[in-house]
């Protein structure tokens, strides 16, 4: 993904690139930096920079160092290089938000209790964009990508141990993904899945120990445990039918809509407001419409061209 990109393509359709998962709640992050950058606010336009930036820190750091540990135990030269690469990425993204977030701050004139309202918004944000990553651990990233390949070589061997314990790797690492971008930023409430991941590699690694002719059932379960999260609830006022419904009669959005086919559309939660994107295979990003989560109103649009401009032009 190159820098003057912006990923708003729905997470759940990105499995292949640990990048691309990694870098989702900043890319998000950068949909607000362009709607204020759109109306001259660059008070908020540094804020939601430092968002971004922050995202890096909380989430993408974290992860990519416990993949990157993971690739040296294991003595994987590709994929510890992969790993570096991605790091060496991540700081660089994290350093253009700061140095950007620096030059809005000194164009800005938004007054403090408007910057105030915003950092409860960003709060909101962060919140919800944590748990994203390790409730999704066994859809993309690293167990979509490396577990998936040496799993599929150890089976057509037979080789039911090596499966088993790379599940049991797998369990271990979501468990450190819980400690290290949740528990570790306060949502306590999540150790209760940590530790159902940790009780279920140590399961794993006593099967593993024994003969098996097929791959036990107990492996099924792993994907399931992430169900446990219902114990931290995310509450919105509309639901993603009814958001879509009112983007969808947004006039700038049929508008800019009218000479395109085949488009789709997705809403997503950002935790105080939803975005909704419209996209096409030919055109990738046609248009991103903001609506407030109590009131239904649309706040703002991102259309067309606008989407297409380069992140060196923000400030």
């Amino acid at each position: 993904m190159k820098r003057s990109s912006i990923l708003l393509i729905p997470i759940l359709l990105i499995v292949s690139s640990p990048v691309y998962g990694i870098f989702e709640g900043s890319a998000n992050a950068d949909i607000f930096i362009r709607i204020y950058k759109q109306q001259g606010d660059y008070g908020r336009v540094a804020l939601w920079h430092e968002a971004a930036a922050e995202c890096y820190s909380l989430i993408s750091i974290p992860m990519n160092d416990i993949s990157l540990k993971y690739y040296k135990k294991i003595g994987n030269k590709k994929w510890v290089e992969r790993a570096e690469k991605e790091k060496s990425e991540i700081l660089e993204r994290r350093i253009f938000h700061l140095s950007h977030a620096k030059a809005a701050w000194k164009k800005s004139k938004t007054e403090e209790s408007i910057l105030k309202l915003e950092r409860e918004k960003i709060a909101k944000f962060k919140r919800n964009w944590l748990p994203h990553y390790p409730d999704r651990f066994y859809d993309f990233g690293i167990y979509a990508t490396y577990f998936a390949e040496q799993k599929e070589q150890a089976e057509l061997k037979r080789n039911y141990r090596k499966v088993i314990n790379l599940e049991a790797d797998a369990a271990e690492m979501v468990a450190t993904q819980y400690d290290l971008i949740l528990i570790r930023n306060g949502l306590t409430a999540y150790e209760k899945i940590r530790d159902a991941y940790l009780q279920h590699a140590t399961l794993l690694r006593t099967l593993a120990k024994r003969t098996h002719r097929k791959l036990p059932a107990e492996l099924r379960l792993s994907k399931n445990i992430r169900n446990l999260k219902s114990i931290v609830k995310v509450t919105t006022d509309k639901k993603a039918d009814e958001i879509l419904k009112i983007a969808k009669t947004e006039p700038r959005i049929h508008s800019q809509l009218s000479n395109h086919t085949g488009v789709r559309e997705y809403a997503w939660y950002q935790g105080f407001a939803w975005t909704v994107s419209f996209y096409n295979q030919g055109w990738g990003n046609l248009a991103i419409a903001v609506i407030d989560d109590k009131s239904g109103k649309v706040l703002d649009v991102l259309e067309g061209e606008y989407l297409k401009e380069k992140h060196d032009q923000l400030d």
